[in-house]
């Protein structure tokens, strides 16, 4: 992470505190994706935990390769460009926040389990972090790599929107969420292991949705930051391709 820790507290100020003595740990969020493309539901999740959760920092991390969605996905470079430009719209926040391009540079499949062990050894034993994630994340959870050994290093935080049926979850999600929900004054406090969900985050979009939307030629300025949609205008992303195209009707001719 050495190309990253100029733009975040060093790993020594943010293991300073012992929580042993009553010192308060420095608090760490982190919001990993595809981010293809960022948008202004993933700005709601993180505002929401920033400010629930009391975040000192909080890191967007998109991935580089993918191991699940394989190669049909933005450029790693568009992709992080894009999500620096969707940090900048929490610049209003208590938070420092920025983009890390520590699973674009890691070579081979990012899996993030590898990245939250990366990240605990950077901030230290006694930080919390919080790895952050909506529901469709968290109904997809039990096909994570590893999922089981994120506790270890990391809280998980979800923003789900209202009425989420926690029911819908993979049976030893649930029971991993029955054993180690808590408050967020616990997440706050502990460095890792425990799992906190908020049920009130009104903001419900799709990256897939938004894609769509914008190769068919919709209008999506008001699901993007405005950096990010300037972005893709610029870069003329998710325009359909040639073989996207419908082919023209052949025109008739009279023969007769």
């Amino acid at each position: 992470m050495a190309h990253d820790i100029a733009r975040s507290l060093t790993a020594s100020a943010a293991d300073a505190a012992d929580p042993a003595n009553g010192e308060r740990p420095y608090r760490l969020g982190i919001l990993g994706g595809t981010f293809d493309p960022p948008h202004i539901g993933h700005v709601a999740l993180a505002r929401l935990c920033i400010e629930h959760l009391e975040l000192d920092e909080l890191v967007w991390i998109p991935t580089g390769q993918s191991w699940q969605k394989g190669d049909d996905v933005t450029p790693a470079a568009d992709r992080l460009a894009m999500t620096e430009l969707a940090a900048q719209a929490l610049s209003d926040t208590r938070a420092l926040v920025h983009a890390s391009r520590m699973e674009v540079d890691r070579a081979g499949p990012s899996y993030t389990v590898d990245t939250v062990h990366e990240l605990r050894e950077h901030y230290g034993p006694n930080a919390s972090l919080a790895w952050l994630m909506g529901a469709d994340q968290l109904l997809r959870l039990h096909t994570w790599h590893g999922w089981q050994a994120l506790f270890a290093h990391v809280h998980l935080c979800v923003a789900t929107r209202p009425g989420f049926d926690l029911a819908e979850l993979d049976g030893p999600v649930r029971q991993e969420l029955a054993q180690r929900r808590a408050s967020t004054d616990l997440i706050q406090s502990m460095p890792s292991g425990r799992m906190w969900i908020d049920q009130t985050l009104a903001v419900d979009l799709s990256s897939t949705a938004l894609r769509q939307r914008l190769a068919a030629g919709q209008p999506a300025d008001d699901q993007l930051p405005s950096g990010v949609a300037h972005y893709i205008a610029s870069r003329g992303l998710y325009r359909p391709t040639q073989s996207d195209l419908p082919i023209p009707a052949r025109p008739q001719t009279d023969l007769s």
